[in-house]
């Protein structure tokens, strides 16, 4: 029997007609991990991750280990294809057998393999896999942080709108839809993601948040002593108890609060000034100030530094809580720098899908979260040590600039070759980058 290569044909190119079949071999449109993949191997980053997961399936049975579904899962991530579904389009993908350690031409696993492998883990397995988030930034950014002698924790939640029938997805009124409210800390100097938290759609901003911050802060303290520890939130974490566990264990900390009538009363008569002035400039004025309170569910007084604005609009008012010292004015500025955790967040969400929790199980769900929290991380990593002109690039600028790399793959009796494009316009960056992250 012989088989026909169905063939096309297009005639708009003036000097020849075209020809189009299928016959190019096996060629994939993703060889630029490789060098993720390096560093990867590098740092033994996934490796160490499976470990952390059992495998209760029968020996006979397994076709595809776990640190090899692992991988697949990971890389997929990372190239764009969030959803399990794109497995079965990508189980026979030459690149992605490479990224997965799998012999070429051995399919990878199919979106049902994937479906039970995220629905394994067990509720202790998933903690074990929130520390692992923190052992890569000890292993990969230690040096760094010792140098910088400073940790920045943003802290901040984030909608996870649902569909369907998951487990604890419940209507907020807040976001006003049904969802899932993941809980999310950021390390501001390098971008590393160290938390994520998934969380049922009714739980307040600063829900479980203590608990966690315990977990962290004690494993940073021991693993930088001397080094100095900061937190930053928004106004959605007024939490008396978070304000007493930062200075029980020394850390600082600048955290929004909402305006009430007391706050509103202190501010008068800077507030009347500025409109004085206003009314005599026609210039939008803006000052700032601090003053000491105790609300009653507080131990202890705290200082609350405010900002007030008049423009034509009327008037705005905005307060911190903190125990940094400096001027009111410098300590906003600090505060207003937790606009880089949101761009971090957008990054997370959108760059990397992480809202793509489609599971019925809430723990699978949770297992998600955190897949797409070390996909997110391992280009976070990497783009580190990138040159410097990219290392606060986007993962869709590494995309179209490294990972989206197409290659014409073979095996041979000795190696297997890979033939990138030629006319590929950052093959300089490319081999830069895979010069750095190679090893034997």
């Amino acid at each position: 029997m012989t088989s026909c290569i169905a063939q096309f044909s297009f005639f708009f190119y003036r000097p020849k007609p075209i020809r189009v079949d299928f016959s190019g071999g096996q060629i994939s449109s993703d060889a630029g991990l490789l060098p993720l993949r390096a560093f990867d191997q590098r740092h033994g980053l996934t490796r160490d991750l499976a470990q952390r997961l059992s495998d209760p399936r029968a020996d006979e049975r397994v076709r595809h280990s776990t640190l090899a579904l692992l991988r697949q899962r990971l890389y997929q991530i990372v190239a764009g294809y969030e959803d399990a579904n794109d497995a079965d389009r990508l189980r026979y993908d030459p690149a992605f057998q490479i990224l997965a350690d799998q012999p070429l031409g051995q399919a990878l696993g199919s979106q049902p393999t994937l479906s039970r492998w995220e629905n394994a883990p067990s509720a202790r397995e998933i903690v074990f896999l929130h520390d692992a988030l923190l052992d890569w930034f000890v292993q990969v950014c230690g040096q760094q942080v010792r140098r910088r002698g400073e940790i920045l924790l943003d802290i901040d939640s984030t909608d996870d709108p649902t569909y369907g029938h998951q487990q604890l997805s419940f209507f907020n009124g807040a976001y006003n839809q049904h969802m899932y409210h993941p809980l999310l800390i950021f390390e501001r100097h390098t971008g590393c993601l160290l938390a994520a938290r998934l969380r049922r759609g009714t739980a307040a901003s600063p829900a479980r948040l203590v608990p966690l911050l315990l977990r962290l802060v004690l494993r940073l303290q021991k693993e930088f002593p001397g080094v100095r520890i900061l937190l930053r939130a928004d106004a959605g974490f007024p939490l008396p108890l978070l304000y007493e566990f930062c200075e029980f264990f020394g850390l600082q900390y600048v955290i929004g609060l909402p305006t009430n009538a007391v706050f509103q009363r202190r501010a008068a008569r800077l507030q009347r000034r500025l409109a004085r002035r206003y009314r005599r400039t026609q210039q939008p004025q803006r000052s700032f100030s601090s003053f000491r309170h105790r609300a009653q569910s507080w131990f202890r007084q705290r200082r609350i530094c405010y900002k007030a604005e008049h423009t034509a609009t009327g008037t705005n008012l905005r307060f911190l809580v903190t125990n940094l010292k400096g001027r009111s004015h410098s300590i906003f500025q600090f505060y207003n720098d937790r606009g880089e955790c949101e761009n971090r967040i957008e990054e997370f969400k959108n760059g990397f899908a992480a809202d793509r929790l489609s599971c019925h199980r809430f723990r699978a769900n949770a297992f998600r979260l955190l897949l797409h929290s070390f996909a997110y991380n391992l280009v976070n990593l990497f783009r580190l040590h990138l040159p410097l002109s990219l290392r606060s690039a986007q993962i869709e600028t590494l995309r179209t600039r490294l990972f989206k790399l197409g290659a014409r793959i073979r095996q041979t009796a000795r190696c297997v070759r890979i033939h990138l494009a030629s006319g590929w316009p950052f093959q300089r960056l490319f081999q830069t980058v895979a010069l750095a992250f190679n090893s034997s």
